[in-house]
């Protein structure tokens, strides 16, 4: 379950191995740009003396100024990268709070089979280590299929990733083999600063795994589950009673596609002080997955405030009368294809005529159209009869594949008159979870 990109959070990936740029931030750095530019307006045919060249800073020009005036100049770059990497070799005055935010925010490190031994060098010299806050480990568990380099390995490797006191995100991803005691131990030791953990096509030998990794980060605040697989509970064994779980004191927004793994299903409902929630489940697991979906709106629904659910449909319908709290709902995966009816469709003014929440502001419907006439089949007048209800409603976007300005005005047309602002807009990308831009205005 892929995030969509938010400018003012997401953060880009570093490339390896152009460290050493980012580092150095020494005078003689300064005067080897200037002799290589005196060299260059030399070749062009100017006189570089008549150029008043750049020149190092004076080493107390910054120190003439109060600290807390840089950090914050500093601050408002947070989120560009490039600024931050100029920034960081003006002065020492400079660097640390350019390189903070330059990793804090800005910047994820992605580490995998090509570059490992290089970020294992990078984390021995201690340059970096208290600034890094993004980590993205990608795995490849088969030495030998690779002529060349060094293969990342959980089981082998993951303890070389000690001090790093800063890590805030961590992405594991691409894990097939077994999970031996070292990767735990190895975990439990190297991230406890963790509070946002992506899962990512990682295989489990039993769920009490995913549970140990879980359990093991006390300040986990952020979990997004996909593509997560467990060898004990395929898909023909049904699914398995559950046991009491441990609560996660300070979790609150979990992203999960639950297809293989429907253990997520049955531990969410412990889970009681979440508050944002994306849900996807795929069409041939629904059968056995909704009740245990529906348990988890019976149970967290009261505090539920923002939740995206991603393929529903009819013949598997879901109760959101419990989901009072709700200030935003994102529907995704409406698919209105050449072959689709109208009673394909009815689920939609159904799920809507459960809204029971008096906070509701946004609403959102992502539609896969394929021909504008696709518009028609949605039961227009009883979706404006729900949403007329909500008296809270201040924003509607309905986001379509294709036809939008087709879609535009008759959408526009049916669901008037209204009180809210109403948006049609072609998508930015398919079948994207983004928790965090529930934070901001649409």
């Amino acid at each position: 379950m892929e995030r969509a990109p938010d400018a003012a959070s997401e953060p880009l990936n570093v490339a390896f191995p152009n460290f050493e740029e980012l580092v150095e931030s020494t005078t003689s750095t300064t005067e080897r740009r200037i002799k290589k530019a005196e060299k260059k307006m030399k070749r062009m045919g100017l006189n570089a003396l008549q150029v008043t060249p750049l020149s190092a800073l004076p080493l107390d020009i910054c120190a003439r100024f109060p600290t807390e005036m840089h950090e914050h100049i500093i601050a408002q770059l947070r989120h560009d990268r490039h600024a931050l990497s100029a920034c960081s070799l003006v002065s020492t005055y400079w660097s640390a709070s350019s390189r903070y935010h330059l990793f804090q925010t800005a910047s994820t490190i992605h580490v995998h089979r090509d570059n490992f031994q290089q970020f294992c060098e990078l984390l021995t010299t201690q340059r970096l280590n208290i600034y890094i806050g993004h980590l993205r480990l990608k795995t490849h568990v088969i030495d030998g299929r690779f002529d060349g380099g060094a293969t990342f390995q959980f089981n082998h490797d993951l303890h070389r990733f000690a001090g790093l006191p800063s890590l805030k995100y961590l992405r594991l991803e691409g894990h097939r083999d077994n999970l031996f005691p070292e990767f735990f131990a190895a975990f439990a030791q190297n991230f406890q600063s963790v509070t946002d953990l992506e899962l990512i096509s990682m295989f489990f030998d039993s769920f009490e795994q995913f549970l140990e990794i879980v359990d093991s980060l006390p300040l986990l605040c952020r979990l997004a589950v996909d593509g997560v697989l467990s060898a004990l509970f395929p898909e023909d064994e049904g699914t398995p009673t559950s046991p009491t779980y441990s609560q996660q004191k300070k979790l609150i927004d979990v992203v999960a596609l639950c297809n293989r793994m429907p253990d997520v299903l049955a531990w969410l409902p412990f889970q009681s002080n979440i508050r944002r929630l994306a849900i996807s489940i795929a069409p041939w697991y629904r059968e056995a997955h909704t009740p245990l979906l529906s348990n988890v709106f019976r149970m967290l629904g009261p505090q539920l405030e923002h939740l995206i659910l991603h393929d529903t449909d009819t013949s598997h319908p879901l109760d959101l009368s419990a989901n009072t709290a709700l200030h935003t709902l994102e529907i995704i995966g409406i698919e209105c294809l050449w072959a689709t009816t109208q009673s394909h469709l009815e689920w939609v003014p159904a799920l809507l005529s459960q809204l029971r929440s008096p906070v509701l502001r946004r609403l959102a419907l992502v539609v896969h159209l394929e021909d504008h006439r696709g518009v028609d089949l949605f039961d227009w007048p009883r979706i404006a009869e729900s949403l007329a209800q909500i008296n809270s409603l201040a924003q509607v976007k309905i986001s379509v594949s294709n036809h939008k300005k087709r879609a535009a005005e008759a959408i526009a047309k049916y669901l008037q008159p209204r009180s809210y602002a109403l948006q049609v807009v072609p998508w930015e990308r398919r079948y994207q979870y983004s928790l965090r831009s529930f934070d901001s205005e649409w």
